[in-house]
């Protein structure tokens, strides 16, 4: 059998403002045989989130930066094309941090989708593969059934807590995260209000996720509208944008709301980015209103509960999920990162590399 080569982006330097694929070095080498307990996996579909942009960034986080010279940093499913498992024979689906290369050697460990893509494994010599549960799509331990999930569901029941007739606004609401969050608020029985950008997206919501209302921010004032639909305000806030979007928000938060910071999508999370606002905190204060700000792996040791219930409300129906596939080259994953800050993503971007041998 030939040795495939392995094709694999390494961070050639820190990013000013919008990463291209210059801040990169594409590298060519060959794949290494597995070891016992290790598997071989070729690159099926490489998984983006915003935060990829601030793990670029030379800077204390919640996971360490990603090293100058070392493979760019990113969740995927993939294919065992190689085992040194017994229990793992090839054709395997598992999912892991393989990063951003088209085969990665991988330690494999049997486990459920709770320990999947845990901020732990950022700084691990070797990533760790685990299989994808039988009965879902595959992708969808990228998304709703991984990290993002878990993210919106912490998030939104845990933090935001939503009651029966509670109005939930959801910014970043066609996103992977927003578009969950707001769904799992009509299930505790609130209205819902979510903030998107086009008519696309608008419908999407509206028609699938079953969004109650849709504020366009491209072509609507955030502001006015949401004080037309909610006029006695919004009791919880769950927002993915900050700036003058969460300056809005907090605008037309009702007395005791809750705003819950998931993240900022607006900044493009990059050091060189200029901070808007928000210049009305003052009025957390006067409506004795309460801030959170979050990371899922807060969560960790309920992680097993809530991916049972993500699952269950997948496979009833109860949750919609959309992603956003692109076809490429690893060398389109720049690009295909920068759609997300880019606005144009509708659900979980993912790039597709390649399909499985068996499809």
């Amino acid at each position: 059998m030939t040795t495939p080569l392995n094709r694999r982006l390494l961070l050639g330097r820190r990013p000013t403002w919008t990463a291209t694929l210059d801040d990169f070095v594409l590298e060519e080498v060959p794949t290494t045989p597995p070891g016992p307990g290790e598997v071989l996996v070729r690159v099926l579909s490489l998984a983006f989130d915003p935060a990829m942009r601030g793990w670029m960034n030379d800077g204390p986080s919640y996971a360490p930066p990603v090293p100058i010279g070392e493979v760019m940093r990113g969740h995927a499913v993939g294919e065992v094309v190689a085992s040194g498992v017994d229990a793992v024979s090839v054709g395997t689906l598992v999912t892991g941090n393989f990063g951003w290369q088209t085969y990665a050697l991988a330690a494999f460990e049997e486990g459920t989708l709770s320990h999947l893509e845990h901020v732990s494994e950022a700084s691990a010599s070797k990533p760790v593969a685990r299989r994808v549960p039988d009965g879902v799509p595959p992708t969808s331990v990228l998304g709703i059934l991984g990290t993002t999930g878990l993210t919106a569901y912490f998030g939104m029941l845990e933090l935001g807590a939503p009651r029966p007739g509670d109005v939930v606004l959801v910014s970043g609401a066609a996103g992977a995260t927003g578009s969950v969050a707001g769904q799992l608020a009509r299930l505790a029985g609130a209205t819902t209000i979510g903030i998107a950008g086009g008519a696309e997206k608008g419908a999407w919501l509206r028609e699938v996720a079953g969004f109650d209302h849709v504020i366009d921010y491209k072509s609507e004032d955030v502001a006015t509208r949401l004080a037309e639909i909610a006029p006695d305000g919004v009791d919880i806030f769950f927002d993915n944008v900050a700036g003058r979007i969460l300056e809005a928000g907090i605008s037309n938060i009702a007395q005791r709301g809750t705003v819950v910071l998931c993240g900022g999508i607006s900044s493009g999370y990059s050091d060189e980015a200029v901070a808007y606002g928000p210049t009305n905190l003052s009025t957390i204060t006067v409506r004795s209103c309460t801030m959170k700000g979050f990371i899922v792996t807060d969560f960790a040791v309920q992680f097993d509960a809530a991916s049972r219930r993500l699952t269950e409300w997948v496979q009833d129906g109860s949750l919609a999920w959309a992603e956003d596939v692109v076809e490429g080259d690893v060398t389109d994953a720049v690009a295909t990162m920068n759609r997300l800050f880019d606005g144009k993503n509708l659900g979980k971007q993912i790039l597709q590399l390649a399909v499985p041998t068996k499809a």
